[in-house]
């Protein structure tokens, strides 16, 4: 089970169905013939395209080549290298002898080796979430799994993972061991290999930027952190790696026999595999923006996504990069003419739960990506408006809707109570029904504003969109609501008086009024 000679990786593409070593996949990526990988979850993408990108980058600029288009023999020889003594067993997925490296598993001391103990039994099991959550994994899913199952699960596991529970600490590319590993990428096209080489062009010389920065990587430093023996106790510090260093956060050991794995074991560790909890996860990582607070004191650290996902307003901060900073993976290059797509991914994660899998992908057409990656005076306006346009969405929430949802959940009271535990739910209804239609409609209203920006039509425009989409929702959640029916008249006719009221008070949005008369005609 070698992923440099054994074909493990299940490959689509435009011939049919096959299976691929590393480098052949690598080879394929490079002539872009790979259409998907079939055991390849969804949570799993970012983090394995990452994971390619880095070994071909380290791979290249080791060689002083720039073009990621090579033959499988050109990196079956740079993987081998990378690797270095550890030979092919820092490739092989089930290596017996703990004292030496396998495929993102570390070489154990002796005095290890009988404490390791069962950790899972399955590649689900095994992989970074932990209790599914918002997303449709379940554990231990995969009861028959392929070898590729258990390469994506580890690959997740040791680059993706943070702290859960004493013995297992986070990695180093992420604030704190409850931060999470946002994968964030600008894309001019989704075929994995078109991706792939994009982002190993760009990858390399944001590589070189990091040589000459303060974080003392070494050109000729370790890529392959999986292959140095590790006692759980000690931590290898920036100095010792390549600025594209593939990290392991764990240890783990695959065991197996008869070319077939059986399960994985794991022992604890004593601290964290590298040395760097004092930055933040502001380490470099190409894919994760720099946070850089609300101050001008505040300090850099990696961006950390709350439970409530991505947001728009998050989603606008990265676009415009506000108080973030970015790197060349987030734009574009010069020569670059195309429709670009923004992914964005994160896995958010509580204490020892998985909160929710959170993926966006922001279309930005031609004619946007010159306002948007030009010079600030065609970039500011439109950064303007898009903080207005999130203005308006919250105004639009707590200002109108909530008011007139309340009236209609409780039934018309004298006195509205928002405290009240048993409103709670049906409101989180009305919100989350609310904020997933004006989500969907932010950026394209955004792209839609012609140069130069006429701000108060535009925000007129987006008003009118907002009051649709509020006054949509009320009716719609409303009527699934269960209702006393000899109060139910009165209850919708005081609930409609208090959302039209709230939109057209002063402190919401008055100049609505004057298309009044037309919209409640034409609904």
């Amino acid at each position: 089970m070698n992923l440099l000679v054994d074909p493990l990786i299940r490959v689509e593409t435009s011939e049919g169905m096959t299976e691929m070593s590393l480098p052949a996949l690598l080879e394929s990526l490079g002539q872009d013939r790979v259409e998907r990988l079939p055991g390849l979850q969804l949570h799993q993408e970012d983090p394995f395209h990452v994971f390619l990108t880095s070994l071909a980058t380290a791979i290249l600029a080791r060689d002083n080549k720039s073009d990621p288009v090579q033959t499988e023999g050109y990196w079956l020889e740079g993987l081998r290298k990378l690797a270095s003594s550890a030979g092919d067993d820092a490739w092989t997925l089930v290596v017996d002898d703990l004292s030496r490296p396998a495929f993102m598993q570390p070489p154990l001391p002796a005095k290890d080796h009988e404490k390791l103990s069962l950790t899972a039994a399955t590649p689900d099991a095994l992989d970074v979430l932990q209790t599914a959550k918002n997303h449709d994994v379940k554990a231990a899913r995969a009861i028959r799994p392929h070898a590729d199952n258990w390469i994506y699960a580890l690959v997740s596991l040791q680059t993706m993972s943070g702290f859960l529970g004493r013995g297992n600490y986070g990695i180093s590319k992420m604030n704190s061991g409850f931060g999470n590993r946002s994968i964030v990428e600008l894309v001019r096209s989704t075929r994995p290999g078109r991706r792939w080489q994009d982002a190993v062009v760009r990858l390399l010389p944001h590589r070189e930027s990091l040589l000459n920065d303060v974080y003392g990587y070494r050109s000729d430093g370790l890529v392959l952190v999986w292959v140095e023996p590790w006692d759980g106790s000690t931590s290898l510090r920036l100095s010792n790696l390549d600025p594209v260093y593939i990290e392991i956060c764990r240890r783990i050991r695959l065991r197996g026999r008869g070319g077939t794995i059986s399960h994985a074991d794991a022992v604890p560790a004593q601290t964290e595999r590298i040395a760097a909890k004092e930055l933040k996860g502001v380490v470099g990582d190409a894919w994760l923006p720099v946070d850089l607070g609300d101050r001008d004191t505040a300090e850099p650290k990696a961006l950390t996504v709350s439970p409530q996902g991505l947001t728009p307003d998050l989603l606008r901060r990265i676009v415009f990069e506000d108080r973030l900073r970015l790197s060349a993976l987030q734009k574009p290059l010069g020569d670059w003419n195309e429709a670009l797509t923004l992914r964005v991914s994160v896995l958010v994660r509580g204490q020892g739960t998985t909160d929710g899998f959170h993926v966006r992908h922001i279309a930005i057409p031609p004619k946007v990506r010159m306002r948007l990656f030009g010079p600030p005076e065609r970039r500011d306006p439109l950064a303007r408006l898009s903080q207005e346009g999130i203005s308006y969405a919250g105004r639009m929430l707590s200002g109108v809707l909530r008011p007139a949802a309340f009236t209609l959940i409780q039934g018309a009271p004298g006195v509205i109570k928002y405290d009240r535990d048993s409103a709670q739910a049906w409101w989180r209804r009305f919100a989350t029904r609310f904020e997933s239609l004006w989500s969907e409609r932010y950026f394209p209203w955004l792209w839609s504003v012609e140069e130069p920006i006429d701000q108060d039509a535009a925000l007129l425009q987006w008003a009118t969109m907002l009051r649709d989409d509020a006054w949509l929702v009320f009716r719609e959640v409303g009527n699934a609501m269960p209702m006393h029916a000899g109060r139910k008249y009165k209850t919708w006719v005081h609930a409609e008086r208090a959302f039209w009221g709230a939109l057209y008070s002063e402190a919401n949005f008055p100049f609505l009024k004057e298309v009044q008369h037309e919209y409640i005609t034409a609904n």
